[in-house]
């Protein structure tokens, strides 16, 4: 009898703190470095107020913002047979390893690939973003109804899916505009754009679209400056990273982004849950170096891979748990309601705002981001 209760005792500690492990594959070093280190701090203080926090466990892999590395971590995953995979950030980290899950029957959430081909690879393959052809329609559609451009220049790093492909849709919606476009590719890692700004010189622009990384936008932006440009320039979500302001310096001041919705540009409800959780952040995270939409896409997808958990029940397979995904309509994300029940994993109403630096000339007093609207996924754009 005594045997008996004490295997009972055991069988029931072991159900009680049976673990669900999840994959974090994120750019932690490398050009994406302080990208990736916000979205993880934003997934380790959800964990921190998730319900299921004492059920999850993660195991993080640095892909080093690299399609090797990012391969390497997801066939990491596949040998310790997770449950799931957070991550990648970027498309071209993104797409790769979602390759290799979809072949395991892994789910994957990436939390800001923002290139359409990333949740077409397969019905385990989720995303936590809006997708580039919308962040590229809005800002052609601002650069024109608002600025009142009529010509661009289009800065495109020619090596990476997302910048690629994002600068071509806001071409595409530019030119169908009635605008015309020159179009000037570079390389990651480029260091010096003085061939490229030499192929401009002479060109009439009423503004110039860069579709790239900080990592390189540090340093084009002050050299286009520094050569003349005084256009308006505009960036999309990668651009949402204190690489620009603080690498770039004062000429990034009045630098336009779209990037994620924030408290600022949500609405009721989903507004207070974002200031909420960046009130947990500030005290998880004191000496955090950004709070930005990466942080909130971070949280949201263990936010929502939790609801599934949960949803699936205990003991529920990776089906059951990937069917309770591909179900989840209206949760109450701190990045807004997340719904992807009806959709190929891209998120049904995603809010992307628009964002402006503010850097002082001296830069001693630091740099601010201003949030000056939002507009959501589900609304028409014309």
């Amino acid at each position: 009898m005594k045997k008996v209760i004490v295997l009972l005792v055991a069988v029931l500690f072991s159900a009680t703190f049976a673990q669900t492990v999840i994959g974090v594959n994120l750019e932690l070093s490398g050009r994406f470095a302080t990208i990736g280190t916000s979205t993880l701090q934003g997934i380790e203080a959800a964990l921190q107020q998730s319900p299921l926090a004492d059920q999850i466990t993660l195991s993080i892999c640095d892909n080093a913002t690299t399609v090797e590395g990012s391969v390497a971590c997801a066939n990491r995953f596949v040998d310790e047979g997770v449950t799931a995979v957070l991550g990648a950030i970027s498309s071209s980290m993104s797409i790769p390893a979602a390759e290799v899950l979809q072949d395991a029957g892994i789910i994957m959430i990436s939390t800001s690939s923002t290139n359409p081909a990333t949740t077409q690879i397969g019905d385990y393959i989720f995303r936590m973003a809006y997708t580039d052809d919308f962040q590229g329609k809005v800002a052609a559609q601002y650069a024109v109804n608002d600025l009142g451009a009529t010509s661009a220049i289009i800065f495109r790093q020619q090596d990476d899916d997302y910048s690629f492909g994002l600068a071509n849709f806001f071409d595409e919606e530019f030119q169908a505009l009635g605008g015309t476009t020159q179009v000037v590719d570079y390389t990651a890692g480029t260091t010096d754009f003085t061939a490229q700004i030499n192929d401009v010189l002479g060109v009439t622009a009423d503004v110039i679209y860069f579709s790239g990384f900080c990592a390189e936008g540090a340093v084009l932006v002050p050299a286009l400056k520094g050569a003349g440009f005084a256009q308006q320039i505009l960036g999309a979500d990668a651009a949402d990273d204190s690489q620009c302001p603080v690498g770039g310096g004062d000429a990034f001041n009045g630098f336009l982004f779209t990037g994620f919705g924030t408290a600022a540009v949500l609405e009721g409800e989903a507004a207070q849950r974002a200031n909420d959780f960046e009130a947990f952040f500030r005290v998880a995270f004191p000496d955090a170096t950004d709070f930005n939409g990466f942080t909130l896409a971070g949280a949201d997808s263990l936010n929502v891979m939790a609801e599934a958990i949960g949803n699936a029940g205990e003991g529920a397979d990776t089906v059951a748990i990937r069917d309770a995904l591909a179900a989840l309509e209206n949760y109450p994300g701190v990045s807004g309601e997340i719904t992807y029940a009806g959709t190929d994993g891209t998120p049904s109403a995603r809010t992307i705002a628009f964002f402006e630096y503010q850097v002082p000339a001296d830069n001693e007093q630091g740099w601010d981001k201003l949030e000056q609207f939002g507009l959501s996924t589900a609304a028409p754009t014309e």
